[in-house]
């Protein structure tokens, strides 16, 4: 992204990539003979419209319908449909308040939505965003939905156990925390403001995957005169002798000078490229300080077959439980009893899980008749109490498929092949320190002026030269393109202030 408006600005711009493709954590990859998964991220929505404008994108997002498909243990379940009406005729078999509730509960952050937008495409402060929360009508809204938790919010407007975790659930995305800690209601406004899809707040999968978004990206900056290297792994950042970044150092041995280096390495590893620096003790403090180990498994699975929820009505043809978001999470306390079992150690007993079958919707993704199976899921730890990944990860694959299986009987014996992906796997795979999937937690702590350290929130490092352009900046992560644009008008802006912009 940052790389596609500094060619289009007209610079000379190199792009080196550690593996042997493009897009990071934004791929579509075959993972198994004829089956193409999204392997790590899996749904759009956050992706600033002004991107999709501005670099001319061609993407076909289609909307999930239903929304949510939440699968009752004995049999059917929750639907959450785009039509207002419908969901609250669902809701009301839970609860007629809890369906009465819903509509207002989204309101509210959509509320929130609109007073945070603004401050995406900009390095915003706290003081920043408090003010312009303090414009809205809705009393407490900043302090309800940024530094509150999602829980006290939901246990607020719902009182049945099923709303309440299933909306809850929005809240801890990513996240090693529970959903009562306080600003989790942050991580639940963060996956509200997305509108690419087209509707606020509204998730959608990508035509062909989340690596149509990376490709086309790729293309598009190759045809303005961009480079892209692959397998050109980064050993560190060359310094000249006025401590400026001028350049990078390869593993393979080989030197590259430029003027002006960014980063889409998260802090944490973007720090690690400064051997010989000297930077300032309180930014490597506060980069230390930012939690980057993740509690997030992905189990991508190649299905013979249809899976068939308890309940339903099944035949060979897809049906609504299959082509939106399959959301396991039944309650708040499930929701902490995961958090708690992985802040000593271990992987949660049943999962929070969010599936999803994009073959569903888009058959050509997998070989006639068989489907594709994506799962994320929480909470594992990074740090294992006993073992280790490399012998756990199978048992810790099993308890996710074992999660889903409750709802979805013989789904294992359905399964041709599986990817699990642990914490420490999404790091190797993907350069994400502590596998985590947003560069370092979204709790307000480390968001604002404070992201990626107090007083470096501007994609300046301390370093000259250097820019951080990924999801450890402002605003975070979420395939919304935001940092590396971003990041981009403040490279763009530092070389007209120095006049040397044409040269570079």
């Amino acid at each position: 992204m940052c790389a596609s408006y500094l060619q289009r600005a007209g610079l000379k711009v190199v792009v080196l990539e550690r593996t042997d493709r493009i897009g990071g954590a934004c791929v579509t990859e075959e993972l198994f003979p004829g089956f193409r998964i999204s392997t790590a991220s899996y749904s759009l929505s956050l992706l600033l419209p002004q991107i999709v404008s501005e670099l001319g994108l061609e993407l076909d997002v289609r909307i999930k319908e239903p929304k949510v498909f939440a699968p009752f243990p004995d049999g059917g379940g929750l639907f959450l449909w785009r039509d207002e009406k419908r969901t609250h005729d669902e809701i009301s078999k839970v609860s007629k308040k809890d369906a009465d509730a819903y509509l207002p509960f989204e309101e509210l952050f959509e509320e929130a939505a609109l007073r945070l937008r603004p401050l995406l495409t900009y390095p915003a402060t706290r003081k920043q965003a408090r003010r312009a929360f303090r414009q809205s009508e809705v009393e407490r809204l900043f302090a309800r939905t940024v530094d509150g938790s999602i829980s006290d919010l939901c246990e607020e407007y719902f009182e049945s156990d099923l709303m309440q975790g299933l909306v809850a659930s929005q809240g801890i995305i990513g996240s090693a925390a529970g959903p009562k800690t306080p600003g989790t209601a942050y991580i639940y406004l963060h996956h509200a403001f997305g509108e690419a899809t087209g509707e606020s707040g509204v998730w959608g999968l990508v035509r062909g995957g989340m690596g149509a978004i990376t490709t086309e990206l790729a293309d598009r900056f190759r045809a303005a005169g961009g480079e892209i290297r692959l397998e050109a792994e980064v050993a560190s950042v060359r310094l000249d002798d006025r401590r400026r970044a001028s350049g990078v150092d390869l593993v393979s041995g080989e030197e590259l000078s430029a003027p002006i280096v960014c980063s889409n390495a998260d802090p944490v590893r973007t720090v690690g490229f400064l051997r010989d620096a000297h930077l300032p003790p309180e930014y490597l403090e506060d980069v230390g300080l930012m939690p980057t180990k993740g509690t997030v498994v992905k189990v991508n699975c190649a299905l013979s077959g249809l899976p068939r929820f308890k309940g339903m009505e099944g035949g060979n043809e897809p049906g609504p439980e299959h082509t939106g978001t399959i959301t396991i999470s039944p309650s708040i306390d499930y929701l902490e009893e995961g958090a708690r079992a992985a802040g000593v150690g271990e992987p949660a007993e049943k999962m929070f899980i969010e599936a999803w079958m994009q073959s569903a919707s888009e058959p050509d993704l997998a070989p006639p008749g068989k489907h594709t199976l994506s799962i994320f899921a929480q909470y594992a730890p990074y740090d294992l109490a006993e073992g280790d990944w490399s012998t756990r990860r199978d048992e810790i694959g099993d308890i996710v498929l074992r999660t889903l299986e409750e709802y979805a009987p013989g789904l294992t014996d359905l399964v041709e092949d599986r990817l699990v992906l642990g914490p420490p796997d999404l790091e190797e795979r993907f350069g994400l320190t502590g596998g985590n999937i947003f560069h370092g937690e979204l709790l307000p702590d480390w968001l604002f002026e404070k992201r990626p350290a107090t007083a470096w929130h501007r994609y300046r490092a301390p370093m000259a030269g250097l820019y951080l352009c990924g999801s450890g900046a402002h605003p975070g992560g979420g395939v919304c393109g935001a940092p590396g644009r971003n990041a981009a008008r403040a490279v763009l802006s530092d070389l007209t202030a120095k006049g040397d912009r044409a040269n570079t």
